[in-house]
């Protein structure tokens, strides 16, 4: 994992990158790090079966939209 709190999840063939939710980050925040791209915080919500991202808590670890899935 990277001082980013990106990593790579083995055993998928694009190498399926997931986020570690640290106090202060936001969906929004780890999509902009993880895509650069503010709006794909809805996918990562979907991704992850999340409801209300507001309940998104420090050390839940969230898997991250890969170029097939947009």
């Amino acid at each position: 994992m990277s001082a980013q709190g990106l990593g790579h999840l083995p055993g998928s063939p694009s190498s399926r990158q997931f986020s570690v939710v640290v106090r202060g980050d936001s969906l929004q925040s780890i999509a902009v790090r993880s895509t650069g791209r503010a709006a794909d915080w809805r996918l990562i919500a979907e991704l992850n079966g999340i409801d209300d991202p507001s309940k998104v808590r420090p050390g839940t670890v969230l898997v991250l939209p890969n170029a097939t899935d947009r």
